[in-house]
């Protein structure tokens, strides 16, 4: 029983470790931390293998585990930290960088949607996951994360028409 364990859950994290990752780093802006953050998610997931219910697919139910690490981890910090990493209290962060490159506006971008928007980008572009998979783990209809999805595109689309003309 125990091997089995271990092999289907060793073929999973193949499958879905550099997608965790990645969403991870989304939200952390840093290598180690989103390793660190991974780690902690697959542990949970491990925990809790036996517990899934088979309702949505296993890997909607990973990211739902993942989005709780991060909310978890994001407690522990403080919620000052990670808006001052993502520079939403330093009004002064990109007048002080007018060189950035179209990647670091674009991050940067990312950084001032709303948690909401943030996050569907993430697990949309960062995680790869489905519509249907985002939907799972948020609890939401499917129209509700296209929405949500076309709106958060639309405010980085404008923020960087602004950042091209300089408005």
């Amino acid at each position: 029983m125990a091997r089995t364990l271990h092999t289907e859950f060793g073929r999973f994290w193949r499958q879905t470790c550099g997608k965790v990752r990645a969403y991870m780093f989304c939200a952390s802006n840093s290598a180690s931390d989103a390793d660190d953050l991974a780690q902690e998610c697959y542990l949970r997931a491990l925990r809790n293998w036996d517990r899934f219910d088979g309702r949505g697919s296993r890997q909607a139910w990973l990211f739902a585990i993942a989005r709780n690490t991060q909310a978890d981890w994001f407690r522990k910090r403080g919620r000052d930290a990670r808006l001052l990493e993502q520079g939403r209290l330093d009004a002064g962060s990109e007048a002080a960088a007018p060189d950035l490159d179209d990647t670091d506006a674009l991050w940067q971008a990312i950084g001032r949607l709303t948690d909401e928007h943030r996050e569907i980008v993430h697990l949309r572009f960062a995680a790869d996951l489905s519509y249907d998979q985002i939907a799972q783990m948020l609890g939401v209809p499917i129209g509700t994360v296209r929405s949500r999805l076309h709106r958060a595109l639309k405010a980085l689309r404008e923020q960087m028409e602004e950042r091209k003309h300089g408005t």
